[in-house]
């Protein structure tokens, strides 16, 4: 019998899911350096946000705003997900980041792809020349799974991704011209999330 409740509950989320929910991440980032002058150690910060999803039986979609916090020297650092893993390196930033998800779903295995977009309203050490500006506006390509289990409310989950960066991390120099390869960043990420709503 008790094995029936667990199958019950799986074959459930076979079905329409939809609802809004809180999600936490910790994302350990790094820069592709070809040359230029960007922290060359791995860094990590914090983002906080709502989504909201929609899935049916077989694929769906879900949308997320996040606020970004990496402290700088003299404000609070999470444990982890707020440190410069290298050495004499000091970044810190603030952000806000709006993103689109959607894939297909496997019983409680969801797939996913999109994109992801922000905007640093803070910034710190992302640069290590002076003369050179950091790019506020920058976009992701996530690449990811989630794995989403029912609970008395609605489902809570956990989600892996690789993100690969879209723009540079720095703005072009001046005398550039032509292609301008730059720097992005890459980086990888671990969500919790919970969804209140509706699973029939």
């Amino acid at each position: 019998m008790r094995y029936f409740a667990i199958w019950a509950s799986l074959y459930s989320l076979t079905w329409a899911q939809k609802g809004f929910g809180l999600l936490f991440q910790g994302r350990f980032n790094r820069a592709t350096a070809e040359g230029e002058p960007v922290p060359t150690g791995w860094f990590s910060d914090a983002a906080i946000g709502i989504h909201g999803k929609r899935y049916w039986w077989g694929a769906g979609w879900e949308a997320s705003l996040l606020w970004v916090y990496k402290g700088g020297p003299n404000e609070v650092r999470l444990p982890l997900v707020n440190q410069d893993f290298q050495s004499g390196q000091s970044t810190a930033y603030k952000a806000v980041e709006g993103a689109f998800r959607f894939g297909p779903r496997w019983q409680v295995f969801y797939p996913k792809t999109g994109c992801l977009v922000g905007y640093r309203y803070q910034h710190r050490g992302l640069s290590t020349d002076i003369q050179r500006n950091v790019n506020r506006w920058y976009a992701f390509l996530p690449l990811g799974l989630t794995i989403e289990l029912p609970v008395q409310f609605g489902t809570t989950g956990v989600s892996t991704y690789y993100e690969i960066g879209l723009t540079n991390l720095l703005r072009r120099p001046v005398p550039t011209q032509g292609v301008y390869e730059g720097s992005k960043l890459r980086r990888f990420l671990v969500e919790i999330h919970v969804m209140w709503g509706e699973t029939r």
